[in-house]
């Protein structure tokens, strides 16, 4: 029972993770219909921007502070910049431009920082015992954080001005013009949360990965699976799936092994989706 409730535990670590990076991504693509395969870079990022704050004796938090910040504005805007004179050509041009940046980002990280991995001391080493376990007081602080954050943005989506406009914007661009929505405005809103989100999303977790260029990729890969699976688009649906997502894997480790785990995951998706089209077939022939 105690290493049940350890994996669920575990798994809700790595799912409050992907659930941040998935968010922006959702985000983004319910407002301009992009997927960004850039993402899973920006949450690399953050993990690089805390182990630099503590490099220079900053302090762990504030280093959060500052990735969120600064990955989330130059990020977003630089994206934007790319992404803006692309809005109206094709998807998959969109998408090359995207995988384009990831690829740039990666290797100059790799230029400036070496390949080797990194690690970043937990900003709180406390444990509280569970069953025979001493669990780190940190995970639960991530879990929080994570909470918090991705409550704060179904409230700033739901009923703020600017979180209705980006609603407003992505039913309809153009009626959302005509009614005095700044478009622009709105775009680089995205942007700058969707970067900020998965940075913020690094950042906390620097402590429990490794810090190296590629870091991102696995976590962008689940990423992409949560958003397929919770409605391209669908802030909400996106963030529950995620932390669903890492609890299943989490407590399927503990029975299954290997990549029959991953092949687990993918099989849960495949029914997901199955289901999804059909309830939409009924709905449709209703």
């Amino acid at each position: 029972m105690d290493a049940v409730l350890v994996a669920a535990l575990n798994g809700l670590v790595v799912g409050a993770s992907i659930a941040l990076v998935a968010a922006g991504l959702a985000l983004l693509f319910g407002v301009l219909g992009i997927l960004n395969f850039a993402q899973g870079d920006f949450f690399m990022l953050g993990t690089y921007a805390v182990w630099l704050a503590l490099a220079h004796g900053l302090g762990f938090w504030p280093g959060v502070v500052l990735s969120v910040v600064v990955i989330g504005l130059a990020g977003g805007l630089g994206l934007m910049a790319l992404l803006w004179p692309l809005r109206d050509r094709a998807h998959a041009l969109v998408l090359l431009a995207t995988l384009a940046l990831s690829l740039i980002i990666e290797q100059l990280v790799t230029n400036v920082f070496g390949a080797s991995s990194r690690t970043v001391p937990a900003p709180i080493g406390a444990r509280i015992p569970i069953g025979n376990t001493d669990y780190p007081v940190y995970d639960l602080v991530v879990v929080g954080a994570a909470a918090v954050i991705l409550a704060g943005g179904f409230v700033f989506l739901k009923y703020l001005k600017y979180g209705i406009w980006l609603r407003a914007v992505a039913e309809n661009r153009r009626m959302a013009s005509i009614l005095g929505v700044p478009v622009s405005r709105v775009y680089a809103l995205a942007f700058v949360v969707s970067a900020g989100l998965a940075a913020v999303a690094g950042s906390l977790l620097a402590p429990l990965v490794s810090v190296y260029p590629t870091v991102g990729l696995d976590t962008n890969l689940n990423a992409f699976i949560v958003v397929i699976a919770g409605g391209l688009g669908n802030f909400r649906g996106a963030a529950l799936i995620a932390l669903g997502l890492g609890v299943v894997e989490s407590l399927g480790s503990i029975w299954i092994r290997g990549e029959a785990v991953q092949i687990l995951i993918f099989a849960l998706v495949i029914l997901l989706l199955i289901l999804r089209s059909r309830r939409r077939l009924v709905l449709v022939r209703l």
